[in-house]
């Protein structure tokens, strides 16, 4: 069985069985629950299935959202989040969904901060955080300026893959105010050519024999190029492509190495880059497009 209605008519029947009651549904719930899940699992937005049981927003829901967004398609991110590689370090996270990337860096021993959008899941995210020991903080914000002091983050996480908080000039130059001289900035933004890039050019005929899954993020997508030019005031930057499921391929596709193919058509960019201890001048508006840039321009 598939969607959100399955977990809900699974577990009633389960409990009407044990305990003879019934179960009081909440469509409008049940809906965010999907779209939370698939935002933090980067998966299509219309997969609907669910594990059978599994009552949303549970405990055991979020134990295996948590579980299963480090591991198969999202094995790349606890590397490439660099998890354990800043303990007592303050971590400055945007755009954290359900707060496991939080999770993860205090596990490790790091200091996460977290900023929050008004369109931010806040309700969900102090659900999830308040199962752990751990005091995180949640900042609630809107547009920059942000009520955050200047130079205070070793590091910035910023999840740019969804509308809430993709890239703009105003807060590119926000999180270079907050970023220690030194610091690192860890962007992830929806790659350009990706699989649905290379399967429109192709793949003729794909909708003939062939319907590929809707793009899993909803930002503006990126050239490995672009993020350069926007984070140009970055030294060292290094872009990399990452994330791919097989069942978004063709099928003859799906025989090449999926390593491989992650590589070239994968859905996420991931870039890093040092904030300079040193800079040659101060950050001006001018030195960002003034408009977010998109492929599609």
């Amino acid at each position: 069985m598939n969607g959100i209605g399955s977990w809900w008519q699974l577990w009633g029947r389960g409990a009407e069985r044990a305990g003879g009651f019934s179960v009081a549904v909440d469509p409008g719930r049940d809906w965010e629950a999907i779209r939370l899940a698939n935002r933090e699992l980067i998966r299509p937005v219309q997969y609907t299935r669910a594990t059978p049981g599994l009552v949303p927003f549970s405990t055991a829901w979020f134990d295996e959202l948590e579980q299963k967004r480090y591991q198969r398609h999202g094995r790349w991110l606890p590397p490439a989040l660099e998890f354990d590689r800043h303990p007592g370090e303050r971590i400055l996270i945007i755009g954290a969904g359900l707060g496991n990337d939080a999770l993860q860096y205090a596990r490790h021993g790091a200091v996460p901060v977290i900023l929050v959008a008004p369109d931010d899941p806040l309700r969900s995210l102090r659900q999830n955080l308040a199962r752990y020991p751990w005091e995180i903080e949640l900042v609630e914000v809107d547009e920059p300026p942000w009520p955050v002091p200047a130079a205070t983050a070793d590091v910035v996480l910023w999840n740019a893959l969804y509308e809430p908080w993709a890239i703009t000039p105003e807060r590119i130059q926000e999180v270079h105010r907050l970023l220690k001289p030194g610091g690192k900035l860890i962007v992830l933004a929806p790659a350009w050519y990706d699989t649905a890039y290379w399967q429109d050019r192709f793949v003729p005929l794909q909708r003939m024999y062939w319907q590929r899954p809707a793009d899993p993020t909803t930002a503006p997508k990126y050239t490995g190029r672009q993020l350069r030019r926007l984070f140009c005031h970055l030294e060292s930057v290094g872009i990399s492509k990452r994330h791919l499921r097989r069942s978004e391929l063709p099928h003859p596709w799906r025989l090449i190495p999926l390593a491989l193919l992650e590589r070239l058509m994968g859905r996420v960019l991931v870039l890093k880059g040092i904030k300079p201890i040193c800079p040659a001048g101060p950050l001006a508006a001018t030195s960002f497009p003034p408009t977010p840039l998109s492929a599609a321009a």
